[in-house]
């Protein structure tokens, strides 16, 4: 029970990989807001949850929204009484389009969601785990955060981002007991990816010529997760784990 009793916040978490982080850190006795836009996947996530006897709450957030995220914030300390964990792992694919034809809207879109919700978070969290003597911060990035793809100059921007921002924390707050790494996923197969990345999709090449040779599951990328936020983790600090296949190996 490498979590016991600590109190974790998973955003994203009504699908996926963040269903899947959720479970796995509940496995190891962590007590679990689940958090995501769409309420029915929070529900249900909270529901295998304490299936397989864990703890969970459900938190509906728009993660791109200051007061929403002040609420879910509340509501985990309301209760559970202190954040020891958060997983920024809500996110959201581009246009998959070259520079010149992507729009400004779009890029501000993906921007707000996958870079902008984590700071805002972070700042929300930070103080919390400071009172408390410290805490582990994991930010999903991506494959996408180290190389180019056909992912569109707006998703590859900002997985990168995502990175800097890891560091930058991990820089600021790691002599204060607060840890800051990322997790960068290849391509996974889940039910948002099967119909635009999986099964012959743009990224089949790349994944298929990696030393795995398959798509990764979002269990792979839990276990990862739950490393990450354990004590087996004590001295990493900005690092970014891919859990990717060995898609960026080349």
């Amino acid at each position: 029970m490498k979590l016991q009793q600590r109190a974790v916040i998973v955003t994203g978490a009504g699908s996926g990989i963040g269903r899947a982080i959720c479970l796995e850190m509940a496995k190891e006795g962590a007590r679990v807001v689940v958090a995501d836009i769409q309420q029915a996947g929070c529900d249900e996530t909270v529901r295998l949850v304490r299936e397989a006897g864990g703890e969970a709450i459900a938190v509906r957030v728009d993660v791109t929204e200051a007061t929403q995220i002040e609420a879910m914030v509340d509501a985990a300390i309301q209760a559970y009484g202190r954040i020891d964990v958060v997983c920024n792992n809500a996110g959201i694919g581009g246009a998959a389009l070259p520079a010149l034809e992507a729009s400004e809207d779009m890029w501000d879109r993906v921007m707000n969601v996958n870079v902008k919700s984590m700071f805002m978070v972070c700042r929300r969290v930070i103080p919390h785990m400071l009172r408390n003597g410290g805490g582990t911060i994991i930010n999903t990035s991506s494959a996408s955060g180290f190389i180019a793809s056909p992912a569109g100059c707006d998703y590859t921007a900002s997985k990168h981002a995502i990175l800097g921002l890891t560091k930058q924390l991990a820089y600021e707050y790691g002599q204060k007991g607060i840890r800051v790494n990322a997790i960068c996923p290849g391509v996974i197969e889940t039910a948002l990816t099967k119909d635009v990345a999986v099964d012959g999709g743009p990224f089949e090449q790349l994944t298929m010529n990696a030393p795995a040779g398959r798509y990764g599951q979002p269990e792979e990328v839990a276990k990862a997760a739950v490393f990450l936020a354990s004590d087996d983790a004590s001295f990493m600090h900005g690092a970014a784990v891919r859990v990717d296949g060995g898609s960026t190996v080349y």
